[in-house]
């Protein structure tokens, strides 16, 4: 089942790229681009693609997220992104799954390369409680993450770019009180791939 639910998440993360190179289909003129001349009245335009992160630490993890969003204009976008994590807790030598879902802010300057991040994240992950190096307690719990970070932009053509961020939290809620753990402990460095329509 976690194979297949990675495999979609990393279907719906390419999809843009790859209707972009196996398809020499024009876009219809409801969704071509602001700068169109087919369409030139189009205010709204819209972002799919997805980020890969990385964790490095005690803590480590892979994390994959397909994204969609709107972009009302040229310097901002705001979307909602799925998140799975797989973890590795290496001096535990345990791995988990954690599933989160962010709607995010995200604005571009300096000719769109700069990029500035603001995410509200809501995880849902296990926890394990020790007694003498021996589980006693698993269960799953939820928290609430404030991201915010920065990072490079890059264009490859008129619909698709690349990005690299990095993450800090800046805050963190875990409402079933577990003060012992933390999302995230090290900066988030994500990867990503957006196409515009």
């Amino acid at each position: 089942m976690k194979r297949i639910l990675v495999l979609i998440l990393i279907f719906f993360m390419t999809q843009g790229a790859w209707a972009q190179v196996q398809f020499d289909v024009p876009l219809p003129k409801s969704l071509r681009t602001v700068n169109s001349k087919d369409n030139p009245d189009r205010k709204i335009k819209f972002q799919t693609g997805g980020n890969v992160g990385i964790q490095i630490g005690a803590l480590m993890g892979l994390e994959i997220q397909p994204k969609i969003a709107i972009v009302p204009i040229e310097q901002l976008s705001i979307g909602l992104t799925a998140t799975y994590i797989f973890r590795w807790n290496v001096p535990m030598k345990e791995v988990s799954n954690t599933f989160g879902l962010s709607p995010y802010v995200e604005g571009y300057f300096f000719k769109r390369q700069l990029v500035l991040h603001l995410e509200y994240e809501f995880v849902n992950f296990p926890v394990r409680e020790y007694y003498n190096n021996i589980v006693v307690r698993k269960f799953r719990t939820s928290s609430h993450v404030l991201l915010v970070g920065g990072g490079y932009r890059r264009d490859l053509s008129d619909h698709s770019s690349i990005s690299v961020i990095v993450l800090l939290p800046v805050y963190q809620f875990n409402p079933d009180g577990v003060r012992y753990y933390s999302a995230w402990y090290t900066p988030i460095v994500r990867v990503g791939y957006n196409y515009l329509f």
